[in-house]
């Protein structure tokens, strides 16, 4: 059976050739990562992690969602998933980005930052507890006002982020400014400040875009569903059975955030698979995981 799979994302690779020209024809691409274990991997121990990176357009009405297998996530390997695109990329702070920035422009993801005061306020020491308690309030706010733009037309969003939002992220700013020398570093409260003010440029870029949200939670929910299954299956034999899962796995999720039923549109689209030749069958192929 897995053999049968294999065979099938190498047939099915075209309609893949069409999601991704479609991934960067689009205003902006998300992308997160997750890792995953390979066992048969050219010198590499099968206990070794290697990565499923997810890109995902955001913005536009039809999304698509494709998932790459990698043995890091290394700027390099970025690189290589990013060549060509020259548009606007939302991540989280992850320093394999960051070689990307000569082509695109990169929005943060405030998810990321929420999460480590977060984590702070929960798990960290005593004395940060409260600081760290005062930001999550903030943050709060923040996506309190957000929400209250979830249909405004982006002129109107931006208007109200730079009223709004924009002296909160400030307020924000102060509070590590004026606490961050109080702090070790590696505690769970100045990993949160120094992820803030490293990402900082990042994390309010949106606020002068109406396109792009604050975070990266799209792609990160999408992701979801991978781990889940991971845990099911919970390895590759090897790096074509991989291959093969990124490839079904961008199938699947992206019929089902487009609202389609993803065995219906297997059906549809392995009934006429072995009649496609040209690029136009493979986009009409690829239109049944798109268009409910």
């Amino acid at each position: 059976m897995a053999r049968w799979m294999v065979q099938v994302a190498q047939e099915m690779m075209p309609i893949r050739n069409v999601l991704s020209d479609r991934l960067f024809s689009g205003y902006a691409v998300a992308c997160d990562e997750t890792w995953m274990q390979v066992l048969k991997e050219t010198a590499r121990d099968p206990e070794m992690k290697s990565w499923m990176i997810v890109r995902m357009n955001p913005v536009e009405d039809k999304k698509v969602v494709l998932f790459d297998y990698a043995i890091s996530r290394s700027g390099a390997v970025m690189k290589d998933l990013f060549e060509g695109y020259a548009g606007r990329l939302l991540c989280d702070g992850l320093e394999s980005y960051s070689p990307l920035e000569s082509n695109l422009l990169r929005f943060g993801c405030n998810m990321h930052s929420r999460r480590k005061f977060e984590q702070a306020a929960k798990d960290g020491a005593k004395a940060g507890k409260t600081i760290a308690g005062e930001v999550m309030n903030i943050y709060k706010q923040i996506y309190d006002f957000e929400e209250g733009l979830a249909n405004a037309p982006p002129e109107e969003k931006v208007k109200s982020r730079n009223e709004d939002q924009k002296p909160l992220f400030e307020k924000i700013r102060s509070i590590v400014a004026d606490n961050q020398i109080k702090v070790p570093n590696k505690s769970k409260l100045g990993q949160a400040f120094t992820y803030f003010n490293n990402e900082y440029e990042y994390l309010t870029r949106y606020l002068d875009d109406g396109n792009i949200g604050p975070d990266n939670g799209m792609v990160e929910r999408t992701i979801r569903k991978f781990a889940i299954g991971r845990n099911n299956w919970m390895f590759a034999d090897t790096p074509e059975g991989a291959d093969a899962s990124a490839l079904l796995y961008s199938i699947v999720i992206t019929a089902k955030v487009n609202g389609v039923n993803p065995y219906t549109a297997l059906t549809k689209i392995l009934t006429e698979l072995p009649n496609a030749k040209t690029i136009e069958d493979y986009e009409r192929l690829a239109e049944f995981i798109l268009t409910p």
